[in-house]
């Protein structure tokens, strides 16, 4: 499975299976422009190393659910590790020692000191490298109830749109018998 076409697909399936929607093969391969069995039968290889991977699921033949890259709990342990090892860090010393992304590390701190779990501190030479201290020690990572949080209201507000878009469809449906149904006047 080559990395640069199996990310290809990978991002699609996330962006088609946001919030747990289900994506069928033919909107995968759609989206993907594929055309021939030759190209299929890639895309086909690439879902069933997701499947061995466990980022997808099978929910029956021809769809799937995408479930998320596993190695993002892998690098929020990592996080945390690092964090509660060191007690006072930068988001420098949280990209240096774990891999991950500035923008991810500075998510993390901010969900610590959001839980009390750390504290910013800030130092007027270098405003721009704050530190961040442990000021209680949970043992178990805290979870991030922000981010559900955001996603249920996404979901909601989704939804919301769908009944709306459902109830503009049958009134054009209604309209439309109402047009067929309607004698013609000669």
């Amino acid at each position: 499975m080559g990395w640069g076409y199996a990310n290809t697909v990978r991002q699609e399936l996330k962006r088609l299976g946001a919030d747990g929607r289900e994506v069928t093969n033919r909107e995968l391969a759609m989206t993907l422009d594929l055309v021939s069995d030759a190209d299929k039968r890639r895309m086909y290889r690439v879902l069933a190393d997701l499947r061995k991977q466990n980022e997808i699921r099978r929910v029956r033949p021809g769809v799937c659910v995408y479930l998320g890259k596993a190695g993002d709990d892998e690098l929020k342990q990592k996080l945390w590790r690092v964090f509660r090892r060191l007690r006072t860090v930068t988001v420098d010393d949280l990209v240096e020692l774990t891999g991950a992304s500035e923008g991810y590390a500075k998510e993390f701190l901010r969900m610590l000191v959001k839980r009390d779990v750390a504290r910013r501190i800030d130092d007027p030479k270098r405003q721009a490298k704050s530190k961040y201290q442990m000021v209680s020690d949970p043992v178990k990572m805290p979870e991030d109830q922000e981010k559900a949080r955001r996603l249920r209201k996404m979901r909601r507000q989704k939804k919301r749109e769908a009944l709306a878009a459902l109830q503009a469809a049958e009134l054009a449906i209604k309209k439309a018998k109402a047009l067929i149904d309607e004698p013609e006047s000669r």
